[in-house]
């Protein structure tokens, strides 16, 4: 079955974007030919077709300019989800909050289908859904009250701290954020990165800042 992306590049013919993606996902040439049952001299070929359609870029230069197209693609999916998700809260009368709204802000996050978490000022969470719980490998009572720096290695602590700060204090920046390659951990330590989209609802209790958050196809950082 063909990949629903394989033709996301219009100028590569199908072969050639099956050879990118294929190299995308970190396959060398040698398996790629494995893949596609053709041989190495063949994989060759291709890779100097689309250099000739995509620019004169080494195999590296190549991979990592597709990767961050789509990352680039992912995040904005994941800003028009979060600023319908965001304009429906925003809908909710938060000046006579109850029960009830309470109980549709927190279905709008249960349903998305990516994973997404709601933020205070302090950086507390205060929402997660099942999609978040499965990406990072936590229970809702784990994350639940905890610093929202959980989620990310140790060493990014202040960088994330910094960000967070200049994001509260800019009011211009509230309204959407982007994020195409952040740091993640799960819980049994392992790294990744997600691209991330942000954005900043007012309430009686302050900012709240939602973020939907979608695992990159690249690999993190090991240093």
């Amino acid at each position: 079955m063909e990949d629903d992306r394989s033709r996301e590049h219009p100028a590569l013919s199908e072969r050639e974007e099956q050879v990118l993606r294929l190299a995308m996902r970190g396959f060398t040439d040698t398996a790629i030919a494995h893949n596609l049952e053709i041989s190495e001299a063949t994989v060759g070929t291709y890779w100097g077709r689309v250099r000739i359609k995509l620019g004169p870029y080494s195999r590296t230069e190549l991979v990592a300019r597709a990767l961050q197209e789509e990352s680039r693609n992912v995040v904005a999916k994941l800003q028009a989800e979060n600023a319908r998700l965001v304009a429906e809260m925003q809908a909710l009368d938060f000046e006579n909050v109850d029960e009830h709204s309470i109980n549709i802000a927190m279905q709008l996050i249960e349903n998305a289908p990516d994973a997404m978490l709601v933020v205070n000022e302090k950086g507390t969470i205060e929402f997660v859904n099942e999609s978040t719980l499965a990406l990072f490998g936590y229970s809702r009572n784990e994350l639940l009250g905890e610093r929202v720096s959980k989620l990310i290695p140790e060493r990014f602590w202040h960088i994330h701290d910094a960000h967070r700060a200049e994001y509260l204090a800019n009011p211009e920046k509230r309204k959407m954020g982007e994020h195409l390659a952040t740091a993640a951990r799960r819980k049994d330590g392992t790294e990744f990165l997600v691209a991330a989209a942000l954005s900043g609802i007012e309430s009686p209790n302050g900012l709240m800042v939602t973020c939907i958050l979608r695992e990159a196809a690249l690999e993190p950082d090991s240093k």
